[in-house]
């Protein structure tokens, strides 16, 4: 099992005899379970054209076998809703436990089609072994749903969903996959705005917290809307690979309460879209697109939509995440074909859809769910499955576990350079606590077993140290010059943190990030240095921040790469335009940073 990985499972005899007792030997199972390769995967055959590569899942093993399968835990879904009546889902739903924000009833059905809810809701908590369809990561956690993204997504929908609504009280894990519509703004929050936000998330669970999983986002390389010049890329095609979008774009993925995750697909690496950046804290798994082309070709009656599909990118053919789908087969993801056909969902992009599916053919399942959207709610379960080992945990503890029992997958990763030798985007990197971290993964890819062998009997973090927010003394503009004349600011942390567990920092630059069309990518490179000397890239030059004050500002930005560091001594932040030649004049200034470390 996982042999590729040279890992056997971890669970301690302690571990198996508390969490196995009574539990029965299953006498069902789940016929579409061997096509969800995120749950266990030895290479098999799934949707898509190609194989996933053995011992990329979530690392499962033998738990679901020994009944940790999160009982016990509530989820609330945030999202689009959730059919509750759904046959492999209803068992699971909490009775009058979720909210539609449209009608104030506790059916969030969804009656306009959209899955988005559905397919997440099933990869959390899709009921097992009942002789249907799919399996979840926590196929005994409870589901809570509400519709916010059905109803508009106001903050006022989130704050109920994340602890203020009457419904929102008992839910243990909150999994958000969502993320801005144009997610190139950076983040403008007032410190007594966060604090407002980040303190209620504390005191959820009783003081311990709900665990707050989020979805970094999917614009690596495209940025745009129907809604906005039909659908055209504002992410410039020659960009360096580097992030067209930041995690640390979207507000929320900067709270310290909240976990923010990238998405890995079926070979080991980023999915194609994910969103990286410096606020990531582990991935999970989204996988690529699941169709197959021999069941596209069958449909293209003409040259040109034969042409089209040779045209199609090879991502396009890697598998996406088998789920749950609005039942039938009218709505959702998987639905019969539609003619005339206008873009290709209108085909039946893989074997499982449509009524006339060898597979399946009740429409209930989707084999194309994908995005940071799909890998959030994996490392949702993961947390589930925690939580019912020890629901004792903090959300500072669930986070600290993830973080420190993630695999380091795509090890090769390498850095991003320019022809001039600057680093851009730096790969794989170790901080002096020795903990492995990447812009694209976090510190890893989520492992469950290992998660959940570390809960068992941890021993809590203890009270957090919050240095609260520290400023430069600047008694003038520093000129931003090219990387070797940076501008930089200092500041020093004394009576803080010996073991960090978050950063967070703001800063102000003159250097251009203009909201107006055609938008510009930035030349500039923002790094942070820890006193230990450790390096992090919050803002890659290549990316493309937008400010509605037009320069390159923000008010707050996570860096997780400083993890388990002592937090005391001198932070710095250094600023350089990559574009500037030698002895050229700056044509901007670093003129504010600022510093919050968090820990104990």
């Amino acid at each position: 099992m996982r042999q590729d990985w040279k890992k056997q499972t971890a669970l301690c005899v302690a571990t198996l005899a508390a969490l196995s007792a009574g539990a029965a030997q299953a006498q069902q199972g789940d016929p579409l379970y061997r096509y969800q390769w995120h749950l266990m995967n030895y290479g098999q055959a799934v949707i898509g054209d190609t194989r996933p590569v053995s011992g990329i899942d979530i690392g499962i093993d033998d738990l679901h076998d020994y009944n940790i399968r999160g009982k016990g835990v509530i989820v609330g879904v945030l999202d689009r809703g959730i059919e509750i009546a759904h046959p492999d889902i209803a068992a699971n739903m909490v009775p009058n436990g979720s909210w539609n924000f449209i009608n104030q009833t506790h059916d969030t059905t969804p009656t306009n089609g959209q899955a988005h809810g559905m397919a997440v809701g099933g990869i959390i908590g899709a009921v097992g072994w009942n002789g249907i369809g799919v399996r979840g990561v926590a196929p005994s956690a409870r589901l809570k749903s509400f519709n916010f993204l059905d109803a508009g997504g106001s903050n006022d929908q989130v704050r109920y969903a994340w602890w203020d609504g009457a419904l929102a009280k008992d839910q243990d894990v909150s999994n958000n996959s969502w993320g801005p519509t144009f997610p190139i703004f950076l983040p403008t929050i007032s410190e007594n705005e966060l604090a407002a936000w980040e303190n209620p998330m504390s005191a959820t669970r009783g003081g311990r917290g709900v665990v707050y999983v989020k979805a970094a986002g999917n614009s690596f390389s495209y940025v745009g809307g129907s809604s906005f010049r039909n659908g055209e890329n504002l992410c410039a095609a020659n960009r360096p690979a580097v992030g067209c979008s930041q995690s640390i774009f979207a507000r929320e993925s900067n709270f310290f309460n909240v976990i923010t995750v990238a998405a890995v697909n079926a070979a080991g690496r980023r999915s194609s879209y994910s969103t990286p950046g410096a606020s990531i804290w582990v991935s999970g798994l989204g996988g690529e697109y699941g169709w197959e082309r021999a069941t596209l070709a069958a449909q293209q009656t003409t040259p040109e939509d034969q042409a089209a599909l040779a045209r199609l990118s090879a991502v396009n053919f890697d598998p996406a995440i088998m789920t749950t789908d609005l039942s039938g087969c009218a709505l959702g993801y998987n639905t019969n074909q539609v003619r005339p056909a206008t873009t290709w969902s209108h085909d039946n992009v893989n074997r499982l859809e449509s009524d006339q599916s060898a597979i399946d053919n009740t429409c209930n399942y989707a084999a194309t769910m994908n995005g940071t959207s799909a890998a959030s709610p994996t490392v949702s379960g993961v947390v589930a499955l925690m939580l019912q080992a020890n629901p004792k945990l903090s959300f500072r503890d669930v986070k600290y576990i993830l973080a420190t029992t993630a695999r380091q997958i795509d090890p090769q990763q390498a850095p991003v350079v320019d022809a001039a030798g600057n680093v851009l985007a730096a790969g794989w990197t170790v901080n002096a606590a020795g903990r492995p971290f990447s812009a694209w993964y976090g510190f890893g890819l989520a492992d469950a077993t290992m998660a959940v062998t570390r809960a068992t009997g941890f021993k809590s973090l203890g009270p957090l140290l919050d240095s609260g927010w520290q400023r430069a003394a600047l008694d003038q503009a520093q000129p931003i010059g090219n990387t070797a004349a940076p501008a930089r600011a200092t500041i020093r942390i004394a009576g803080g943190a010996a073991r960090i567990e978050g950063v967070q920092i703001g800063f102000d630059t003159s250097a251009p990030a203009r909201n107006a069309y055609p938008y510009v990518a930035t030349t500039v490179r923002i790094t942070l240095i820890s006193p230990s000397g450790t390096r992090a890239i919050v803002l890659p030059p290549g990316s493309l921040p937008v400010n509605d004050g037009g320069t390159l500002s923000a008010s707050l930005a996570s860096v997780n790469a400083f993890l388990d560091e002592p937090g005391n001594g001198d932070w710095t932040l250094e600023v350089a335009d990559t574009a500037l030649a030698a002895g050229a004049a700056a044509n901007a200034n670093l003129s504010s940073f600022k510093i919050r470390v968090l820990g104990r």
